[in-house]
C-alpha cells in the first residue's frame, strides 16, 4: 500500500526528470545548435546565474495570472449559475460564450494592447478571458443538474441508490438473454 501510493506520487516525477534527461541527450544526439533549442542543462544554469533578476518578473507574472484566474472564476461562476439557473439566459449567452471562446486569444491579445496599453492590465484580462469558458460549461452543468426542489434531492438519491443496487445484482448472463 505504502509503495503503490510512493510510486503514483514519484511517477509524474520521474516523467518529467525523464523528459529532461531525453531532451538533453536527443539535443546532444543531434548536434542541435543552442539558439535553436537550448539543452535544459543550459537553462538551469541561467536561471541559477540570473535568479535576482528573474525574480521580479516571475513573481509580476504569477501575480497577473492568479489575479486573472481569481477574477475567472468568479466571473464564470455567477455567468455559468445564471446560465444554468434560466433557459431566457442561456439561450441569450450560451452561444455568444461559445463563439468567443472559439476565436484564438492570440488574436484577442493585441486587441487588448491596444486598449489597455502593454503591462499588467492585458496580462490579467487574457487569463480572466481564459479562464471563464471551462469554469461557465462546469457551473452550467451543475446548475442545470441540480434539483429545482430540495425535497427532491433525498429522492433522487434513493432511486439513484436502487438503479446502482440492482444493475450490480444481475448477472451479465440474465440480462442479455432477458432482453426482447
Amino acid at each position: 500500500m505504502i509503495r503503490k501510493t510512493f510510486l503514483r506520487r514519484a511517477l509524474p516525477w520521474l516523467v518529467i526528470l525523464g523528459m529532461f534527461v531525453m531532451w538533453e541527450l536527443l539535443c546532444r544526439l543531434f548536434g542541435v545548435k543552442e539558439f535553436v533549442l537550448p539543452l535544459p542543462s543550459q537553462i538551469f544554469a541561467v536561471l541559477v546565474k540570473r535568479w535576482d533578476a528573474l525574480l521580479p518578473h516571475a513573481t509580476q507574472t504569477l501575480m497577473t495570472t492568479v489575479i486573472g484566474f481569481i477574477g475567472g472564476v468568479i466571473v464564470g461562476t455567477l455567468l455559468g449559475i445564471a446560465i444554468g439557473s434560466s433557459r431566457l439566459v442561456y439561450d441569450a449567452m450560451y452561444p455568444l460564450l461559445v463563439g468567443f471562446y472559439s476565436i484564438p486569444k492570440v488574436a484577442v491579445v493585441p486587441i487588448l494592447v491596444i486598449w489597455f496599453g502593454s503591462g499588467t492590465v492585458p496580462a490579467v484580462i487574457t487569463s480572466l478571458v481564459i479562464c471563464i469558458f471551462p469554469v461557465v460549461s462546469s457551473r452550467t452543468c451543475c446548475a442545470r443538474s441540480a434539483p429545482r426542489r430540495p425535497t427532491s434531492c433525498g429522492a433522487s438519491a434513493c432511486r439513484a441508490r436502487c438503479l446502482i443496487s440492482s444493475h450490480r445484482s444481475r448477472s451479465p448472463s440474465r440480462s442479455l438473454s432477458s432482453a426482447p
